[in-house]
């Protein structure tokens, strides 16, 4: 029996710790912190592991990085993180291999997509969590440099059977240039309102797609 109690003890604590691995990891890691003396971009070529294909496209769009660096601007940033990228690339990657293609990788994409895409998470105001509490249809705001329309809906999740009462989380959407919202692309925040010193940054989960599906759209033929 003592066997017993030891064995689930021990599988207890194993589980605890494999919760620190794996998904957890892009979920939770920044829930201690919310704060960060410095810029977007230098926060997140710091968060080794975590945001590095950002890092790499950011190098291949200078302008953009000097953006996310000037700690005189005012900036949200939806961050998408390294799993994101693979996503995307692996489905282009699938379809240009149906299509007779070679593959692409983020130092072989075409600038202007690059550019074209990564704009779009990029916002030229700060946009706190609160500023969309009070739209129940949720809200418009048009990205930083091609006036691009996206789309952010407030929500708040249920904990321990509490309806609202849980973590605040924003609905983040491509809207596709439509009023219909079955058109609309839509992915969710693992965490919202972490402050730096030029901006905000809600980070985007891990099962996001960058781009909402279009680096396949547009590179997947030619």
């Amino acid at each position: 029996m003592k066997y017993i109690s030891f064995l689930l003890f021990t599988l207890g604590i194993s589980g605890m710790l494999s919760c620190q691995k794996g998904d957890s990891h892009y979920y939770d890691y920044q829930k201690a912190e919310q704060l960060y003396n410095g810029s977007i971009y230098s926060y997140l070529i710091n968060q080794k592991g975590t945001y590095d294909s950002l890092a790499l496209v950011l190098e291949r769009l200078p302008d953009l990085k000097e953006k996310l660096n000037q700690t005189n601007n005012d900036i949200t940033l939806f961050a998408v993180n390294n799993r994101s990228f693979a996503l995307a690339v692996e489905n282009l990657n699938v379809a240009r291999k149906q299509n007779g293609l070679p593959p692409l990788y983020l130092e072989d994409i075409k600038l202007d997509v690059l550019d074209t895409l990564a704009q779009r998470y990029v916002f030229d105001e700060r946009y706190p969590v609160s500023d969309f509490e009070s739209y129940l249809d949720g809200q418009s705001i048009f990205s930083t440099k091609y006036d691009y329309e996206m789309h952010v809906l407030y929500k708040v999740l249920t904990s321990s059977g509490l309806v609202n009462g849980g973590q605040q989380q924003l609905m983040f959407s491509d809207v596709n240039e439509s009023i219909y919202q079955r058109y609309w692309n839509s992915t969710t925040t693992a965490t919202v309102d972490f402050k730096t010193e030029n901006g905000i940054i809600h980070t985007l989960t891990a099962r996001h797609e960058f781009g909402f599906g279009k680096l396949t759209a547009y590179l997947s033929k030619n």
